[in-house]
């Protein structure tokens, strides 16, 4: 079964601190691991030619609490490990970033260019990761090019294809994120903070997913 493409939006990694009575520095470099996590299951495993994790909004770099010095930490903490491990390079899978915010720390952009130039060639699947997305800016810069009409609109915005299945911890929220690429995306949600996902998890969400899949196959075969 393909799945193409594949969003998660890791949520919850201040209520995992909370929970646990643990630093934010620990929470979130417990919820950095999931990227590896997802980028194993979906896409080195070859469920979906493309993953996008959702780590941070445009708007999260103007978070004025204690959490924005943990993220930037975790990210790059996370980034360097599979830099180190070759985890890209090994699986033959490309890996992009994407910032809007220009608020990067300088070593966090150099993980992640790091990460990109040693992957830039490879065609099994690519692993985006959203660092400051701003939905209203990925709009802009499609309309900007002056589109003829949708199709064309729409063959300018950073997420062209269709995101078939989102996946967020305990939130229903979109986050600003590419909603216009979410229309017809099968949305399933884990009673789980983004630190406590496993792989058993996934399971269950690819054997969920797999049943309203043939759902939706069913029904649309009945009404012809």
């Amino acid at each position: 079964m393909k799945i193409n493409p594949v969003l998660y939006m890791p949520d919850g990694n201040r209520r995992f601190a909370r929970k646990n009575q643990i630093s934010l520095d620990e929470a979130y470099q417990l919820g950095a691991k999931t990227l590896r996590l997802f980028s194993d299951f979906f896409v080195a495993g070859g469920l979906t030619k493309h993953f996008i994790y959702h780590a941070m909004s445009n708007y999260t770099h103007e978070r004025t609490d204690l959490s924005l010095e943990p993220i930037y930490k975790a990210i790059e903490e996370s980034f360097k490990n599979l830099n180190q491990e070759r985890f890209f390079e090994k699986n033959k899978i490309k890996f992009q970033w994407i910032d809007h915010s220009g608020k990067l720390p300088k070593s966090l952009e150099d993980s992640a260019i790091k990460l990109a130039e040693s992957s830039e060639t490879f065609e099994k699947g690519k692993v985006t990761v959203l660092l400051g997305y701003s939905y209203e800016e990925d709009i802009n810069q499609a309309l900007f090019q002056k589109p003829k009409n949708y199709k064309a609109f729409r063959k300018n915005l950073i997420f062209a294809e269709d995101i078939d299945l989102v996946i967020r911890p305990l939130e229903m929220r979109p986050s600003k994120g590419p909603v216009y690429a979410m229309a017809q995306s099968q949305m399933i949600i884990l009673n789980k903070l983004n630190p406590e996902v496993t792989k058993e998890d996934l399971e269950k969400i690819l054997g969920a997913y797999s049943i309203l899949k043939k759902y939706r196959v069913s029904k649309n075969t009945f009404h012809k």
